[in-house]
This record gives structure tokens, C-alpha cells and sequence, in this order.
């Protein structure tokens, strides 16, 4: 029974792979994505013992025959924050950022972080995201009062030479937690204080491209499969070996 469980628990970790996989596809043409990996491990590992009966007595231990690990199991989910490729639009509210950094925008549910810069003004003239959440400056929401404006190297927004405000662009430690929460938005604690980015790390005109390479998440894939089917055979031929046991102990006689 332990190989049934062993390649039961063995698909179903291919099976958060392959999602996981299909989602950096799904993503390989949206700006700023951060492609994710999953982290496997396995459960504690026990030494085998071959045993002996004598008697009417317990079994005892005759020696050693190897070590075996209980199972596999997912243990989390990172993602990648490396920066991907800048691909030039000369749209004046494209912008991407080249450094570590995000750009912070307004939420129903609060403050989010994003390195998708494809932005675009509202009805009313407030600068948003692709999905119509407010981009915050130094002030608050950033207005403007046309759609080609003059972003320099530090975010700040000129309008006919004059200074209009400065994209906020924040980084985080480390071991701060970060999370997506759809939309190519990051979220963070409520505890988490984001760090201001001074350095000139804006470029107008240009986009951030994905960080997920296909090549790499194909060959992911064929991997990931063939275990997976690997691990699907061995299950079915224990499926066989438990039906011939049932059906054919129970008819000897």
C-alpha cells in the first residue's frame, strides 16, 4: 500500500505543477509578470528494518535495509522578482521599471503593489492601471489634464514643463511577505512598511515584458507530464494487484 500512496501523492504535486506552469504560460505576454515556482519536499525519511518472527513473541528487528521517505508533498509557491526584458512602446503612459521596485495603486481593498505600467487616463483624468485602479503619486492619485506627458528617469509627471507629481515607486526587505492576489497585483501584512525608491529607475515608453520564458516552461512541462504519468501507471498497476488479491484470495478454497 505504501506505493500506492507514494504515487498518489506523487500526482497530485505534479498536478499544483502543472498549474502552476499554465498560469506562466497563460501570462508570457502580460507586462511586469513575475513567473512562480513550486518548492516540493519531502516527508520525514525513515530507515527500513527487515524483521523476523519467532515464535509467539514480536517481531525483531534483523538489521537495516534502507531508507525510505514517506512521501512528497508541495510546500510552497515562490515567485521569481527577477526583472524581465524592457520592450519599447513610445506610448508616454507606458512606463516599466528596470530595478528591484514596484508601483503602488489604489484598491477597494487597499493599497497593491504592480510592475505592470501599462497605464491609461480615466474619464475624469485620474491616471490608472489596466484595470482602472488609481496610480498613486507622491500626493495621492495622480490627475492629469492630457494624455502625453513627460515622465523622467526619477517617475516625476511634468505637464507643459511643469512638475505635476512623482510616481511612487516602493521596494520591500527581503523577508517581507509578498503575495499575488490576481490582477498582476502583490500584496503584502498590514505590518509591512514599503521602502521609497529614489533611484532613477523609470523609463517612459517602454514596458517590462514577463519574466516566464516559454522554453523553459515547456521543457518544465514534458518533465512535470512524464512524472505524472509515470506516477498514474504505478498507481494503476497497484489498482490491478489489490483487485486480483481481492477477487482471487477470497475464491481459494
Amino acid at each position: 500500500m505504501r506505493g500506492l500512496y507514494h504515487a498518489a501523492g506523487s500526482m497530485l504535486v505534479n498536478q499544483v505543477c502543472l498549474e502552476n506552469i499554465s498560469n506562466n504560460l497563460s501570462n508570457l505576454n502580460t507586462p511586469g509578470f513575475k513567473r512562480s515556482e513550486v518548492i516540493r519536499r519531502t516527508f520525514p525519511e525513515v530507515l527500513l528494518f527487515r524483521t523476523e518472527k519467532t515464535g509467539r513473541g514480536p517481531a525483531i528487528p534483523y538489521g537495516p535495509i534502507g531508507i525510505a521517505a514517506e512521501n512528497i508533498a508541495v510546500e510552497e509557491t515562490v515567485f521569481i522578482h527577477l526583472p524581465g526584458s524592457l520592450q519599447q512602446t513610445d506610448r508616454s503612459l507606458d512606463i516599466a521599471l528596470q530595478e528591484p521596485g514596484f508601483f503602488v495603486v489604489e484598491t477597494p481593498q487597499g493599497r497593491a503593489y504592480t510592475r505592470d505600467g501599462h497605464l491609461q487616463l480615466s474619464a475624469d483624468g485620474t491616471l490608472v492601471n489596466s484595470q482602472g485602479f488609481p496610480v498613486l503619486g507622491q500626493g495621492g492619485p495622480v490627475t492629469l489634464g492630457m494624455e502625453r506627458p513627460e515622465i523622467d528617469r526619477s517617475g516625476n509627471i511634468y505637464q507643459d514643463g511643469e512638475l505635476v507629481d512623482r510616481i511612487q515607486v516602493v521596494s520591500f526587505a527581503a523577508d517581507d511577505p509578498l503575495w499575488k492576489d490576481g490582477y498582476n497585483l502583490f500584496r503584502t501584512g498590514e505590518n509591512v512598511v514599503p521602502q521609497s525608491v529614489d533611484a532613477e529607475t523609470v523609463f517612459q515608453g517602454f514596458l517590462e515584458d514577463s519574466n516566464a520564458d516559454l522554453s523553459r516552461q515547456m521543457t518544465d512541462m514534458v518533465k512535470v507530464r512524464r512524472c505524472y504519468e509515470a506516477a498514474q501507471k504505478i498507481a494503476q498497476a497497484y489498482d490491478r494487484m489489490l483487485s486480483r488479491a481481492a477477487n482471487d484470495l477470497g475464491s481459494l478454497s
